[in-house]
């Protein structure tokens, strides 16, 4: 009875992953061009790549990336995505211990607003943009003030009212390509922002497991996670260095996919946009005997992060 239990949950397993990839797959970039905007301030745009330790970004291939800055090494506010992002939208990213503008918000803060991720009086400079004051996020201060604010999501966490309430434009889908993101995203703003600047929010699923871009074989990327972890954790040495490098591999893989787009993506946007682009958190993959994230542990806590402008003129 066990084994054909374990066997129908494996067919389940195979036809979940078959539907998952035909809704993932068929999306490419749509060539809109950039949006010529009328107002000079400042646009934003937060990108999040779900899952991704930063030593994956320091392992993978990422042209694009480092053509526009360098790649810190951050610590996340938290272990899973709720809170990381419910802290994201307060105003708290993660932190780089280093003295750098912006990704240290002891140092210098990019955004404040009284009641939501308050800045400290020295860590104000003339890039430092102020909120209206409330008791909401800082998409309801972005809105405040006249921007045009949206966002897209493929982590399930985004189906919670919590995490969107604010925006004006939020599309959530379980099985969401970052093409048809950039697609979603680049509409948005042409429509909505050419006599308004814009803070547009990307939650990107290709570097969380199973690694949607990987191909046929990715329902083995996907299995060990905190459901199968032992307490307490003992690690594996065989299973961390067969299992957990396999894992490892796929992410960076997934991180260059994703740096691939990242051209058709800014290619859509005006050249006075601001790049903040950072993870929610990282993944255990065996080390210390650890498996995947919602775990304290440095793979998890560890997160790359960057800022930049498009136009190159902000060098970090």
């Amino acid at each position: 009875m066990f084994k054909v239990s374990k066997l129908v949950n494996k067919l389940k397993k195979k036809i979940k992953f078959a539907l998952d990839e035909r809704a993932y797959k068929n999306h490419s970039v749509s060539e809109l061009g950039a949006l010529q905007q009328t107002t000079e301030q400042l646009n934003y745009l937060w990108i999040v790549y779900d899952s991704c330790r930063y030593d994956t970004l320091l392992k993978a291939s990422t042209p694009v990336l480092d053509s526009y800055a360098k790649i810190y090494p951050a610590w996340s506010p938290a272990t899973y995505t709720l809170p990381a992002h419910i802290s994201f939208f307060a105003g708290i990213l993660p932190i780089v211990y280093e003295e750098v503008p912006y990704l240290n918000r002891f140092y210098k803060q990019l955004i404040t607003m009284r009641k939501a991720g308050e800045a400290r009086k020295e860590a104000i400079d003339d890039m430092t943009l102020f909120l209206p004051e409330s008791d909401k996020d800082i998409i309801h201060g972005f809105n405040s003030l006249g921007y045009h604010t949206v966002g897209s999501a493929a982590a399930s966490w985004f189906s919670k009212e919590i995490l969107v309430k604010n925006f004006q434009d939020f599309q959530f889908k379980r099985v969401q390509s970052f093409p048809e993101q950039i697609n979603y995203i680049s509409k948005s703003i042409k429509e909505n922002a050419e006599n308004k600047p814009f803070f547009a929010f990307m939650n990107l699923i290709e570097t969380h497991s199973p690694y949607m871009h990987y191909g046929a074989d990715r329902e083995e990327y996907g299995i060990k996670a905190r459901g199968e972890m032992q307490f307490p954790p003992e690690e594996d040495e065989l299973e961390r260095t067969e299992r957990g490098v396999k894992l490892h591999k796929a992410q960076i893989e997934a991180a260059e996919y994703c740096d691939a787009q990242l051209e058709s993506l800014f290619s859509n946007l005006p050249a006075n946009t601001l790049v903040v682009l950072t993870a929610d958190h990282g993944e255990a993959f065996g080390e210390d005997g650890f498996w995947g994230h919602g775990i304290y542990h440095p793979t998890v806590m560890n997160v790359p992060m960057s800022c930049f402008k498009l136009d190159r003129s902000l060098e970090l």
